[in-house]
């Protein structure tokens, strides 16, 4: 059952993790300040952007595990399947998002 539990778990920490990296990167390209505030913290928005995520993952990870003592096949295909859906609508709206910003200037 653990290795359901990592893998519930996981699901959900990548779908926080997705979701925080996707909006952070439209607001960044929309402020020049918010972009300058994340460079300042490595050198360069994009590896803040990176350290955010892997952080925001391992905090997430912790909480679902330590919330979800049992946790069923049933509840683990929904987290995929979340994830899944976080995925393809995050890939939407960044895709989205630059071709917007191509188009508009």
């Amino acid at each position: 059952m653990n290795k359901l539990r990592s893998i519930y778990s996981s699901a959900y920490s990548a779908s926080v993790s997705i979701a925080v990296t996707v909006a952070v990167t439209i607001g960044a390209e929309l402020s020049a300040e918010f972009k300058t505030f994340l460079a300042g913290f490595t050198g360069h928005h994009w590896v803040t952007k990176s350290w955010l995520s892997v952080i925001i993952f391992v905090l997430f990870f912790g909480l679902f595990w330590f919330m979800e003592k049992s946790v069923s096949p049933v509840k683990t295909k929904r987290a995929l399947s979340i994830l899944q859906v976080v995925t393809i609508v995050s890939f939407f709206l960044i895709l989205g998002f630059y071709i917007y910003h191509f188009f508009t200037g």
